[in-house]
């Protein structure tokens, strides 16, 4: 069984030093009985129909320890000769030795036999000779802990709650068994829901689901525990990761419509509500490239372009001028409409700028699979090139037209050079948010529009629930069609770095389903306060900011050693986002807030 917390258990096993592993690593040793030397090549499973690579030579009749990746599958190949450094999978099988799948866990040995069989085959055999931990070990761990401090928090709340008012109690009962004059007070100190007199229009569950996504955000960011799946997918799929930023640029897409209501009806001008959208605009991209340059030693040769709040800025811009143009001041259906046009006026009043969003993907499309780019590049790739497909298309091919556009405008030199492809693909630089891809991710905002239009058009919830999740299915089921439910055989898949409409419609779903939830228990339940990502989603830009500066400074980060096990990992991570959750709350109850 594997054991229940992470550690090598020794300091060696077999000869093998085990506190030389890294986190997610695993020892494999090879013992061939092979008469003459052999080659092993490797596929990783992360590794969408790549080659081979070389990854040792194996000598005759000797054990071989090598370190192994445990975050995915590998497939094990030997050869009788020393092809090349990548090897098409295809490829030649008469000089295939043998060849075997194998998965391997964190801290464990394993070994694979090579014996030799008649002719020139051989046979593969896979065993463990020491389990590997169990890295999910401290994920339960932790969940229980903030499930009981929950439980503390809330047990203590209610009984600080229940002593006031048992002390309220008895104060008006000592005022009147003493009969004290008419005009003798007796203060008793209110709670935070009886100081509101005023109900807010503000949406809390909006706040929410903003500060769910920035939690994640900076959790993912600060390291996740160093846990894969936690990560952005290395190009086609969908992880915790990259869901992030599609919710934060949809919940912004929520807010704008709000805002311009709100701003006409102070009788603002046009012009006066253009220049606030450009101004922010602006700000928010030279935030990004401040953002850009952090670390230092930057060279205005060499600074990237592109970035996340570079992308809010683009797109804040697009979507802002297309409502500003436009939306109607009144979004309300005539009192003579029909009952159809009533029902769908939430649509109806956004037809312009559904046809111009429309046409925004259409033109995308067109661009992604029809625009001609390198010779050696394929039109309509969606690939990360390296040694996808078998080696067969160079490196700079990676993204097809999203990365050659960047390539030609922006340049190699200001534009990010280290993908989440280079280590598994081995491809060339590419930027994910780069700018083919701010296209649909425009679309996305303006998808989040319109469920702040149905905020603005339909004050029943039961009608604004009824629409997010009727929008929810519909997003979904594009987004399923377009990738046919698979990761990489679909006609677009799922992918972030490319901003795929695959990847836009799935997240899009996720969306609305997630603020309907939230709109439900918290804004017309209220079984849930919010707490604790209601404070952090008040401070959204000043959340994001702090923690890209604080990177790496105590007292959100430390270290007392090399930190080799996910368990030390995460808890550095849990107590960083911890630290900004209660920075966010205290902000709150100080009334500060970052706006720009």
């Amino acid at each position: 069984m594997p054991k229940l917390f992470e550690d090598p258990g020794v300091d060696e096993f077999r000869g093998l030093d085990m506190r030389n592993l890294s986190i997610d690593e695993a020892w494999m040793v090879v013992t061939s009985q092979l008469a003459s030397p052999s080659w092993l090549y490797v596929l990783s499973d992360d590794c969408d129909q790549c080659a081979f690579k070389l990854l040792a030579g194996i000598g005759a009749e000797t054990n071989n320890s090598l370190e192994m990746s445990t975050k995915h599958g590998w497939t094990l190949r030997f050869r009788s000769d020393n092809y090349s450094t990548h090897v098409p999978r295809s490829t030649d099988s008469n000089n295939t030795l043998c060849q075997l799948h194998v998965t391997m866990g964190e801290f464990g040995v394993y070994d694979v036999q090579v014996n030799p069989l008649d002719g020139d085959r051989a046979n593969c055999s896979f065993s463990t000779a020491k389990e590997p931990v169990n890295i999910y070990a401290p994920l339960l761990a932790c969940f229980l802990f903030y499930v009981v401090l929950a439980l503390l928090w809330i047990g203590l709340k209610k009984a600080f709650r229940n002593g006031y008012l048992d002390g309220c109690l008895y104060a008006l009962k000592l005022k009147k068994k003493r009969n004290v004059n008419a005009d003798e007070s007796v203060t008793c100190k209110q709670t935070e829901d009886d100081k509101t007199t005023k109900k807010s229009s503000r949406l809390k569950s909006l706040d929410t689901f903003r500060g769910i996504s920035i939690v994640i955000m900076i959790f993912v960011n600060d390291g996740a525990g160093q846990y894969f799946f936690f990560e952005h997918a290395t190009w086609n799929g969908l992880q915790v990761a990259d869901l992030v930023f599609p919710w934060f640029m949809w919940i912004m897409g929520v807010c704008m419509p709000i805002s311009l209501r709100s701003s006409l009806r102070r009788k603002e001008t046009k012009l006066t509500i253009f220049s606030g959208i450009l101004r922010r605009s602006c700000l928010l991209f030279l935030l990004g490239l401040v953002n850009n340059s952090l670390g230092g030693n930057i060279q205005l040769s060499q600074l990237r372009i592109p970035g996340v709040l570079q992308r809010f800025a683009i797109t804040y811009l697009v979507v802002g001028m297309a409502g500003l143009l436009f939306t109607p001041a009144d979004l309300s259906a005539p009192h003579q409409s029909s009952k159809t046009r009533k029902m769908l006026q939430d649509i109806i009043v956004l037809w312009p700028q559904w046809v111009f969003f429309l046409l925004l993907v259409a033109g995308h499309c067109f661009i992604t699979f029809f625009l001609p780019i390198e010779e050696e590049c394929p039109v309509g790739y969606l690939g990360p090139a390296g040694l996808h497909l078998d080696n067969k298309y160079p490196g700079q091919c990676i993204g097809g037209a999203a990365g050659y556009i960047d390539r030609l405008i922006l340049t190699v030199q200001h534009i990010y050079n280290w993908p989440t492809t280079r280590q598994v693909y081995e491809s060339g630089p590419y930027d994910p948010e780069g700018i083919l891809g701010s296209m649909l991710c425009t679309f996305q905002v303006f998808l989040g529009a319109q469920a702040g239009v149905t905020l603005l058009v339909f004050s029943d919830w039961k009608s604004r629930i009824i629409r997010w999740l009727s929008w929810s299915v519909l997003t979904g089921a594009i987004g399923t069609v377009l990738c046919l439910a698979s990761q990489n055989d679909g006609w677009i898949p799922v992918n972030k770095n490319l901003w795929s409409l695959s990847y836009v419609m799935v997240t899009t779903c996720f969306a609305f389903f997630l603020l309907t939830i939230c709109y439900y228990l918290i804004d017309i339940r209220k079984w849930w306060t919010g707490s604790p990502f209601f404070y952090p989603g008040m401070n959204g830009i000043l959340m994001y900011l702090g923690h890209q500066v604080t990177y790496n400074l105590f007292p959100w980060h430390w270290q007392t050693g090399p930190m080799n096990t996910h368990f030390e990992r995460l808890v550095e991570t849990l107590w960083g986002v911890s630290l900004w959750v209660a920075i966010a709350t205290w902000l709150y109850h100080k009334k500060v807030f970052l706006a720009l």
